[in-house]
């Protein structure tokens, strides 16, 4: 499952964006030992590091760019070594052969397939104990998602954030003379604009609304979730799960707004936003706005809508982290890494560029984007919700689930009826967790 992040016009982002803390002492750089002084000196010999990212051709460059160098400037004895993963197979192939990986990052949506299935995973509660690092700093949600993933421990730390978002095309509006969508909708007004805005004028048609479904479903408000984490088993038939579905999936159901052939394609859908400048609106990740930054479609953002139950709660967070692995012979150094990029140094550059920053302090957000000029003058504040959604148990067979539902999702556009599509896909995530673990 790919990912494209918001960095600036040239590079997507491998994680994504949120909101920071520069608490009283706990936002600087330097990690502290167990005794209260300086990192014991082992720390700083040295040493060569294995990194990758956990999606498909990253290349070295954008990895140096966002990354390597940051690393490399405040870690002089650091070797940097970088291994462009090809995909989820591929990762598995290395390991078989003994490439070692000390760092990889990767998002929430990416770590079960990769990080999780590869079984590289390793509870790094022994440093934060060991070096004294304060959780408290991050934005909450972001720290549970591990907890979830880790039992109660904690296997890697964020270092930026996405979320949802809903971002309109402000010339397909004027033309049309329809008032623009506003922050607080409520998803029933959303789709009576998505009615009004999809029509065949002068031999285009234009769709009202296209969606990165999948993300949203991961990132949903009322607390679906894909997989039971105590039994292993697709959750697809709760009702949770599949009012949230119906709410996504009636909008491919209004007349013109349909998707080719009935089969969703994540492309398609964003593509009609950004490039052929077709769909009036785009619900996808706060993150990808550098394909808008590209093609230079005249957008604003607001937020998606809110739950009738559930007002000012926006989605969940999709955070990107920075895990240590099992297979690293320097826990010390790959921990001070990854505290150095939660760091208020690191964050306060990276928000700059258009990154979300996972540090409490809300206030930060002032500085969000203030190196793009593109940013200036947009509805900002809408990027990120003031409260997100609390996060879903998201295990090592979520993307089994993520496969199904879309499946599922086209069964339903080809007229099977909902509780029998999602019935059918369930059974079809239960068997594929069965075939993996026997």
């Amino acid at each position: 499952m790919k990912r494209s992040h918001w960095r600036n016009a040239s590079i997507l982002l491998s994680a994504a964006a949120l909101s920071l803390t520069a608490c009283s002492g706990a936002g600087t750089s330097e990690v502290k030992s167990s005794s209260g002084g300086a990192a014991p000196k082992a720390a700083d010999e040295p040493v060569e590091m294995v990194f990758a990212q956990l999606t498909g051709n990253f290349s070295e460059e954008s990895f140096m760019q966002l990354y390597g160098n940051k690393i490399k400037a405040k870690f002089p004895n650091i070797t940097i070594k970088y291994v462009v993963l090809k995909n989820e197979q591929h990762l598995k192939e290395l390991l078989s052969i003994k490439q070692p990986f000390d760092i990889v990052i990767g998002s929430v949506g990416t770590t079960p397939s990769y990080l999780l299935a590869s079984e590289l995973e390793t509870d790094i509660s022994d440093q934060i104990k060991l070096q004294k690092y304060d959780l408290n700093r991050l934005e909450p949600t972001s720290v549970e998602i591990q907890r979830q993933m880790a039992n109660g421990g904690i296997y890697g730390l964020p270092i930026s954030t996405s979320s949802a978002t809903l971002y309109y095309n402000k010339d397909i509006f004027d033309r049309f003379g329809i008032p623009y969508p506003k922050d607080g909708m409520k998803w029933d007004e959303l789709y009576d604009l998505a009615k009004r805005m999809t029509r065949n004028e002068g031999g285009v048609q234009y769709k009202g609304l296209t969606m990165s479904f999948n993300h949203l479903m991961l990132m949903n408000q009322s607390g679906a979730v894909s997989i039971d984490p105590k039994t292993n088993k697709a959750n697809f038939t709760s009702d949770t799960f599949r009012q949230a579905f119906e709410n996504l999936a009636r909008f491919y159901q209004i007349p013109g707004n349909g998707v080719p052939n009935n089969k969703y394609a994540l492309a398609s859908q964003t593509d009609s936003f950004y490039k052929d400048k077709t769909s009036a609106m785009v619900m996808t990740t706060s993150g990808s706005g550098s394909s808008l930054f590209k093609d230079a479609v005249n957008w604003d953002v607001v937020q998606i809508p809110f739950l009738p139950d559930k007002p000012g709660v926006g989605p969940q967070s999709y955070p990107g982290y920075m895990y240590m692995t099992k297979l690293t012979k320097n826990r010390e150094m790959a921990f001070r890494v990854l505290a150095y990029a939660t760091s208020d140094e690191w964050q306060l550059d990276s928000i700059k560029t258009g990154n979300g920053p996972i540090l409490r302090d809300p206030s930060i957000m002032k500085q969000f984007g203030t190196d793009v000029p593109v940013l200036k003058g947009k509805n900002i504040r809408s990027l990120y919700p003031q409260a997100f959604a609390a996060p879903t148990p998201k295990g090592k067979y979520q993307n089994i689930a993520d496969v199904e539902m879309l499946s599922a999702l086209n069964d339903v556009l080809s007229g099977t009826d909902v509780n029998t599509a999602l019935k059918q896909a369930a059974e079809r995530v239960n068997k594929k967790i069965e075939e993996q673990g026997s």
